[in-house]
């Protein structure tokens, strides 16, 4: 028995010296963290502007060397994803990454401590106006862990939106609109929405779905969350409307608004779908077949509550 023990107690102890390394080599790697996440600017052409962006080391024990770069974005999906890439060192002459730099662009961060980066994007004469994107990306630099030989790299990103203003074309149009299924016994209801940017700048919408019952009365109405739609890409948002028990009947739901620095009108979409409580449905056609099947009882009863005895010797 004491055998036994000790076998088992030195496997307990193999087995917890296996897992030192992989905890240690997680407790190394260093992270930072930015903010704010995202930027809107305006520059004209031949014109500079930019603003800061903080940077934290967020490891409570090693230093972190952080170095800043810049990279186009653009639209991935309808979900509102983006992609970052360098640009092409011979075709992309005026791409955004071009025109940022930063001060400082490299440097080191203490445990805990955070530096305000300064970036600053020259905007050339021969820019095109409308919508130009970036990623401004803080990365610590690659490095080996002792025993290891895995270089670590963390990078992070805060989105620009920039706007250079000229004779920009703004064009959205409503793909869809639609709900997850046309009958429903209680909410909540979500609508999609897909918006397609076919303009030259980032838009906005700022719209709402109206939702109306089936004698054309206001019900609710529901704002469509704001969301940036990039230029050549199509996003879909979605809207809740967080309503609990419904009336039975037909439902008409238009999503309408206006976008665009000019509040161009959206174009109207309807979609309609039922509602019907069946549960409590059922129990109203249940207590209904009661009363039918006991209406001679009930009405004697009326009776005698309206006339007294009397109504009872009468129907005697």
């Amino acid at each position: 028995m004491k055998r036994f023990l000790l076998n088992n107690l030195a496997v307990l102890f193999g087995a917890i010296l296996l897992l030192v390394p992989s905890f240690a080599i997680g407790q190394t790697a260093s992270r930072i963290a930015i903010t704010p996440l995202n930027f809107e600017l305006t520059v004209e052409r031949g014109e500079v502007g930019g603003d800061q962006i903080r940077v934290l080391n967020s490891s409570y024990e090693e230093d972190v060397s952080v170095t800043m770069k810049v990279e186009d974005m653009f639209p991935e999906g309808e979900e509102g994803r983006v992609i970052l890439q360098s640009p092409d060192e011979d075709l992309d002459t005026l791409a955004i990454s071009r025109w940022v730099s930063f001060e400082p662009e490299t440097f080191t961060l203490e445990p805990r401590e955070q530096k305000n980066v300064r970036f600053t994007i020259e905007v050339p004469e021969t820019a095109d106006p409308g919508g130009h994107y970036a990623g401004l990306i803080a990365g610590t630099q690659e490095r080996e862990i002792e025993g290891t030989g895995v270089g670590i790299t963390h990078r992070i990103a805060s989105l620009v939106l920039l706007t250079v203003p000229g004779e920009m074309i703004e064009d959205l149009s409503v793909v869809d609109f639609k709900t997850g299924k046309d009958y429903y016994e209680q909410g909540p209801i979500t609508f999609e929405s897909r918006f397609k940017n076919e303009g030259t700048v980032h838009i906005q919408p700022d719209a709402t779905v109206l939702i109306e019952d089936i004698f054309g009365r206001e019900v609710a109405r529901v704002p469509v969350e704001k969301r940036n739609v990039l230029p050549d890409a199509t996003r879909k948002i979605e809207t809740e409307w967080n309503v609990g028990n419904l009336w039975g009947g037909r439902y008409t739901a238009t999503l309408t608004g206006s976008y665009g620095m000019e509040s161009l009108p959206i174009e109207e979409k309807q979609v309609t779908f039922w509602a019907f409580p069946w549960k409590a449905g059922i129990g109203i056609i249940l207590v209904l077949i009661f009363f039918i099947l006991t209406r001679k009882r009930w009405i004697t009863i009326i009776k005698i509550l309206i006339q007294g005895e009397k109504a009872l010797s009468d129907n005697k």
